[in-house]
């Protein structure tokens, strides 16, 4: 009887060590954010023929994707990508990313101002804008709907 004892303690303590392993990996995957109830992901293309230098970025509503914040500097040509996600019960994202233009391909267009907002409520439409732009650029928004989006811009010499 004592032995079958010993073994049943031995197999308790077996379990629960599982049991623990099994809680390390859900509480991982629940750090990643991968049950957001919303989130953003923007897809940014600068066709402006200059250096974009990161200025001003925040959140209003909800936090940064892990390690997926607007980049400092975006050079020409280049694509680059950040995401928000909401953080909370019944909640959104919302956010904007202001850029300064430097080594421009012509000199005039250098200092100035390009700016994205973006905000995806919980209810509500999705919705994104470039008030604070400079005119002589060209915004283009593509897509952007649903719970979980993905909006395409562009920014292109005007």
């Amino acid at each position: 009887m004592r032995h079958i004892a010993s073994r049943l303690l031995a197999t308790a303590a077996v379990a629960a060590i599982g049991l623990g392993a099994l809680g390390a990996g859900t509480a991982s995957a629940a750090e990643v954010g991968v049950n957001a109830a919303r989130s953003t992901q923007v897809k940014f293309h600068n066709g402006t023929g200059c250096e974009l230098n990161r200025q001003s970025y925040g959140l209003d509503h909800g936090i940064w994707s892990q390690g997926q914040e607007p980049p400092t500097t975006v050079y020409n040509t280049w694509d680059v990508s950040w995401q928000s996600e909401s953080n909370g019960f019944m909640t959104g994202t919302e956010g904007s990313v202001t850029y300064r233009t430097s080594n421009c391909e012509e000199d005039w267009r250098n200092g100035r101002t390009i700016r994205f907002h973006w905000n995806n409520p919980y209810v509500g439409s999705n919705g994104y804008d470039t008030n604070g732009t400079d005119n002589t650029f060209r915004s283009v928004i593509e897509g952007g709907g649903g719970d979980n989006a993905l909006v395409m811009w562009g920014e292109y010499k005007n």
